[in-house]
């Protein structure tokens, strides 16, 4: 029978039916309120007019009922599309177009008001579901996908596939990454392997589950009987106070969190504190680079925590290549090995593999790559060779032990927060506004983010906006992470010899007026 996390999880809950499963600080809930929950609300679904291979948006920002609505829409045989709450209105109505949505699963308590407009009413009344959770039919237009067959789903969706993911991609719209069951239940058990969560494994979520790595680390807590203590909103003192309260067993953050925890932890107290529960016990680390220096200072400070180190796309279901606890101290700095199941190659320029220490483009191969990006089968023919993945990302194997090093991004993405942003969807909703008409973004170092996102708007009839105005345009068009950190104005963009704009002397630009070391 092929893998479905809808069976693996329902299994789960029957197992470990009085154990809490979830938990927000301000809601528990059991395994077993986990099951009847979600299969409440799978009837409320179907009797809503839900069918089989459907996509359904499931509103998340790390609440208890969050993971209820997705096993629910899982149950139903739907396609679970994350949605941030912290995304406008205009970015959420773009998505359900886009999926064909005609349903948004979620606690309507945590929604944004501005979300009223996408669903003004609920589709079915609390008869079948607790009343803080709604079915809400999606209003607007209906999709238009590439076949322009009106309301008609993308051919990616079926009810074999489990998640769309959407990830930032070369061009300016967001690339939507379709994941099946089989694919991503595959990749589960292969991390697992390596990285065993047991049984009674709390873990503390920072990551947001419309993020990947949040998706499967929640998941994995949950499919061995553990308990995901989820943070609605990541702030220092948020993840300092859930860490002493109780032992986390493992949290998972990206290095822009983990820079601001090591500044709170130079101070004895905090330290003391997570000391003295011997709290976190893993500190799993992904989304972007972890440098060696930051890494070595987790172990320093925190002498109790071992560190893991992973890389992975979501076009392949993550974690691709993982530095074990075992293995930290030797390999920090590298991003380890290939996970079970997981072929790689370094690729010079014409395409010959690179000898150990040489610097080349990294491809993968594995089973458990996507379906393919959504309503876009050109793009995933593109992303594919011969099976082959191309990353985007320049690496090398570091010579004697044969660990994988990244060396850099292929792709000019913004890598902020660990979310990798492109910005061509800045600067198109950017230049939108009528004193933007032409403007470039970039990413800059930053000590907290990795990168923080400067635009470079050329001065032109009218005044260029300030940071705070042009910040406020963007937020009813972008998700929040999204908008510049900081606006510049210029005479003009830099060119290359083809007339196009130069990004890489546009970025030198940026840290010249910034005052910033590139």
């Amino acid at each position: 029978m092929p893998l479905r996390l809808d069976r693996l999880m329902t299994d789960a809950c029957a197992r470990f039916a009085a154990t809490v499963a979830l938990d927000d600080g301000n809601r528990q809930i059991t395994y077993q309120e986990l099951a009847d929950g979600s299969e409440r609300l799978r009837r409320a679904l179907e009797a809503a007019g839900h069918r089989p291979g459907q996509a359904v948006l499931v509103a998340v920002s790390n609440r208890a009922d969050d993971l209820v609505c997705q096993l629910a829409a899982w149950r139903a045989g739907a396609v679970v599309v994350p949605v941030h709450r912290g995304s406008p209105a205009t970015v959420v109505g773009a998505t359900a177009a886009r999926t064909s949505a005609a349903f948004l699963l979620g606690a309507p308590a945590h929604h944004p008001t501005a979300w009223n407009s996408l669903a003004p009413e609920p589709a079915t009344e609390a008869a079948e579901t607790r009343a803080s959770l709604w079915v809400r039919a999606l209003s607007g237009p209906p999709a238009q996908p590439s076949d322009g067959a009106p309301g008609t789903p993308p051919t990616e969706l079926t009810s074999e596939q489990a998640l769309v993911v959407f990830t930032s991609g070369s061009t300016g719209q967001p690339k939507g990454v379709v994941l099946s069951h089989e694919a991503f239940a595959g990749k589960l058990g292969a991390i697992q392997s390596v990285l065993p969560f047991g049984t009674g494994t709390r873990t503390a979520q920072v990551l947001q589950l419309n993020f990947s790595f949040a998706q499967w680390t929640a998941l994995l807590t949950l499919l061995n009987g553990g308990t995901l203590r989820l943070v609605p909103r990541f702030s220092v003192d948020a993840a300092l106070a859930v860490l002493g309260a109780e032992r986390a067993d493992r949290i998972a953050m990206v290095p822009s969190m983990l820079r601001r925890l090591v500044r709170a932890l130079d101070e004895p107290g905090p330290r003391a504190a997570l000391a003295e529960r011997s709290s976190p016990g893993l500190l799993i680390a992904g989304g972007e680079p972890l440098p060696a220096g930051l890494g070595r200072k987790v172990r320093t400070l925190l002498p109790h925590t071992e560190i893991a180190d992973v890389y992975g796309l979501s076009e392949t279901s993550t974690s691709d290549f993982i530095l074990t606890p075992d293995a930290y101290d030797i390999g920090a700095g590298t991003i380890g090995s290939p996970s079970p199941g997981v072929s790689f190659r370094i690729a010079g320029p014409d395409g010959h593999e690179c000898s150990s220490g040489q610097v080349g483009d990294l491809w993968i191969r594995t089973p458990y790559v996507m379906t393919g990006y959504l309503g876009d089968p050109a793009a995933t023919r593109d992303a594919l060779t011969n099976g082959w993945l191309r990353t985007g990302d320049l690496a090398r194997t570091r010579p004697g032990d044969g660990l994988v090093e990244l060396s850099g991004r292929a792709k000019q993405l913004i890598s902020r927060g660990g979310v990798k942003i492109s910005p061509l969807e800045i600067e198109n909703c950017c230049a939108a506004h009528p004193a933007c008409t032409e403007c470039i973004a970039v990413g800059l170092p930053d000590p907290d983010l990795g990168e923080r996102i400067h635009l470079l708007v050329v001065q032109g009839t009218r005044p260029v906006p300030d940071r705070e105005r042009l910040r406020a345009w963007c937020r009813e068009r972008l998700e929040p992470y999204k908008l510049p950190d900081e606006v510049h104005a210029v005479a003009q963009l830099p060119v290359g010899r083809t007339g196009k704009a130069d990004r890489i002397a546009a970025r030198h630009l940026a840290a010249t007026i910034a005052g910033i070391a590139v």
